[in-house]
């Protein structure tokens, strides 16, 4: 494919919000000869922008990100981002971390994996069979977490039953299913359900494991446990990526400045109050600019990659008569997930990679930049910043550890101080004073919480979340209006979590369903897809005779009903192929 850069051979795009979506469907088009205006009403990046501090200097972020091994859509657009000095463009600022750890308040023993380099087992060296992934899980569950035995073992069971699950089972059973039931948590030990369950889930994406489909968690889980084991990893891909440095520094801006340099109008200011429809067709978009002036845009098409929020906010009666289907945005739900800074006055290093406060029940968790960023702190203020705890309070309806208060219900301040004692109490669980309040120069919390510790108080960047049973209620890239497509980290895609990964992709699909539209003869965008085990295709086979028969997966442990007593019993497990004894 030829760039003509600022040369358009295609036609007028109008693209609705300029986060990782919009951009990402900006540049495919852009590099297609597309004409392209992208209409953001607030600043671009959306969720993954940098947020200066006021009056400071020091760089915010919404929450810090991460880059796992197993994507590869959104760190090809990496690479395609040009930034000086860097042979691969912005991917070249990704840097390995190279643990994870899960602090314990209380005393507890904290756990941590250390992440190899490249991989741990050589791609094609082994085979895993059933009763081998099992004893993988069941000996990480037992050990590392102190999950009681038989209790690991019929978590690493349900683990198999997902993996073994055909695809029809997945969306049609285990979707339809809250995490939290397909694992029986309520029964369990509070070490399971901190292993299993919530300790692991509520950190990945706001999700609670009550709430959480259990497709969209196992799915997510699944992918970093191959990755961890080498699997799946695109080249050059480690477990756990961060960027050395802020996101608007290291990918936004440049990402931006490319494309501005590719032609493409970026209107940041702007928001989109409606969609005109007529004959199943997007007439024009009507936005207002910065002055809350109207203006009419009209396009040849229209790409949304808008919040699932706003997009529902513009399903009028007209738009909802061309395509009925959309009805079901209406139905998704969000959650909060919000960065919180500590910025330190010396370098704290608590683990080289990410930390997960496990008995934080505001379910916080952390990095440490200073070590993975090339330019130090001192340099963004006055010399006494040396480090950003960069915080993620994901849990903000859950009674604090001291205050009880719900961080929903707390002033900016209260959030602070209740936030960092919470963190206190792991780090300093094992008789060694690791954070002091003298280490703290200041905190920033992200400005997307408006009207703090009021009854009014409000999210503006809310996070989509995978409900049970959203996949039916989700829209493709596809609408049955010929000219509007859908992009975003809520649109179904094969990676299905909200992600950077999911609204890179999402907006691949919806790009090359426009170019199918337009009869282009165009290449179509390149779509990653995660990595499916060969030796477990087999399984899957099986599993979907069995699910069109209506017959349960061969290795789940509750397919037949136990008979259980007491809240820790485990159901009876029945022996399924290549298991050998349960005990």
């Amino acid at each position: 494919m030829e760039l003509r850069r600022g040369v358009s051979f295609g036609g007028r795009v109008a693209v609705l919000g300029g986060g990782v979506a919009g951009l990402s469907a900006a540049l495919e088009l852009a590099e297609r000869g597309y004409s392209v205006t992208v209409f953001e009403c607030h600043e671009l990046g959306g969720k993954a922008r940098s947020v200066p501090v006021p009056g400071s200097g020091l760089p915010g972020e919404h929450g810090f990100r991460f880059f796992p091994g197993f994507y590869r859509n959104l760190t090809d657009t990496m690479r395609r981002i040009p930034f000086a000095g860097k042979t691969n463009g912005t991917w070249d600022n990704l840097v390995r971390a190279s643990a994870y750890r899960g602090a314990r308040a209380n005393g507890q023993a904290d756990m941590v994996v250390t992440f190899r380099t490249g991989s741990l087992l050589p791609p094609e060296s082994h085979v895993f069979g059933p009763a081998e992934a099992i004893a993988l899980i069941t000996l990480a569950s037992s050990t590392l977490a102190h999950v009681p035995f038989r209790e690991a073992f019929y978590g690493a069971r349900k683990y198999f039953t997902y993996w073994s699950s055909c695809d029809e089972r997945r969306l049609g059973q285990w979707d339809l299913l809250s995490w939290n039931d397909f694992l029986q948590a309520d029964r369990m030990s509070l070490a399971f359900r901190r292993w299993f369950a919530d300790g692991m889930v509520r950190n990945l994406a706001a999700m609670k494991s009550k709430d959480a489909s259990t497709h969209s968690v196992g799915l997510i889980l699944e992918s970093t446990i191959w990755s961890s084991l080498g699997r799946g990893n695109e080249p050059g891909g480690t477990v756990d990526r961060v960027l050395n440095g802020s996101t608007g520094e290291k990918l936004i801006d440049p990402w931006t400045a490319h494309l501005s340099a590719l032609g493409v109008d970026l209107r940041v200011g702007w928001t989109v109050t409606d969609l005109a429809v007529e004959n199943n067709v997007v007439t024009a978009i009507v936005v207002s600019d910065r002055s809350g002036a109207f203006h009419r845009f009209d396009a040849d098409h229209v790409l949304s990659a808008l919040p699932v929020e706003r997009f529902a906010a513009l399903l009028s009666p007209q738009l909802l008569a061309a395509d009925p289907s959309l009805a079901g945005c209406t139905r998704l739900r969000t959650e909060w997930m919000n960065g919180l800074m500590f910025y330190l006055r010396k370098e704290l290093p608590v683990i080289h990679g990410h930390v997960n406060y496990v008995d934080s029940p505001w379910a916080i968790t952390s990095v440490s930049q200073a070590q993975f960023w090339q330019r130090p702190f001192t340099e963004y203020h006055d010399g006494t910043v040396r480090d950003c705890l960069s915080t993620i309070i994901s849990d903000w309806s859950a009674p604090g550890m001291l205050n009880r208060k719900t961080a929903r219900e707390c002033t900016p301040a209260e959030i602070a101080r209740e936030a960092w004692e919470q963190i206190k109490a792991h780090l300093n669980s094992q008789g060694k004073e690791v954070l002091t309040d003298a280490m703290l120069h200041s905190w920033f919390l992200d400005p997307s919480i408006t009207a703090p510790g009021t009854s009014a108080v409000a999210n503006t960047s809310p996070l989509f979340v995978q409900h049970p049973g959203s996949w039916r209620d989700r829209p493709g890239s596809k609408t049955a209006l010929h000219n509007l497509f859908l992009a975003g980290d809520w649109i179904r895609t094969d990676i299905n979590v909200s992600t950077m990964e999911g609204a890179n992709a999402a907006a691949r699909q919806a790009v090359n369903a426009l170019l199918d539209a337009d009869g282009s003869t165009l290449p179509r965008c390149a779509l990653g897809v995660l990595y499916r085990p060969a030796e477990f295709e087999h399984l899957k086979e099986a599993d979907r005779k069995r699910f069109g028969l209506g017959l349960p997966n061969l290795y789940d442990p509750d397919k037949l009903t136990p008979e259980t007593t007491g809240r820790n019993s485990v159901p009876v497990l029945e022996r399924g192929p290549g298991l050998g004894h349960d005990e």
